[in-house]
């Protein structure tokens, strides 16, 4: 239920019904999509009709929704922090990422390392 479009449009709801009524901190955090009350929004979205039309680019751009719909991009562990322009940061190491990468692709840790050097190179040349 967790990727669904009514559970993400329950969510986001929620998030800004918080919103209203949040401290600047508490503001900072909702704004980022940090909303781990997964009881409430599956209540929310029992209780209420939503569209069953695919998530438009702005709500999947809204709150984190895109990372919600697809939490193996992700390349470490969510950590809050006391910023309140970045209350949210992702801390991981390099076996992460590649760890992340390979299960998206299925590339070697050799073709990976190669196509990065390939991308620098490019990059550079602009």
């Amino acid at each position: 239920m967790q990727t669904s479009t009514t559970y993400l449009r329950a969510r986001m709801d929620l998030i800004r019904e918080k919103l209203a009524s949040a401290d600047d901190m508490q503001a900072a955090l909702l704004r980022n999509g940090v909303y781990y009350d997964q009881k409430t929004i599956e209540e929310r979205a029992k209780s209420k009709q939503y569209p069953q039309t695919p998530l438009s680019f702005t709500e999947l751009s809204t709150f984190n929704t895109w990372f919600v719909l697809h939490p193996e991009k992700i390349c470490g562990q969510e950590v809050i922090t006391t910023s309140k322009e970045f209350p949210v940061t992702i801390q991981g190491d390099k076996s992460k990422i590649l760890a992340t990468i390979q299960k998206q692709q299925s590339y070697s840790i050799l073709e990976m390392e190669a196509l990065a050097l390939e991308y620098e190179l490019q990059i550079n040349q602009l």
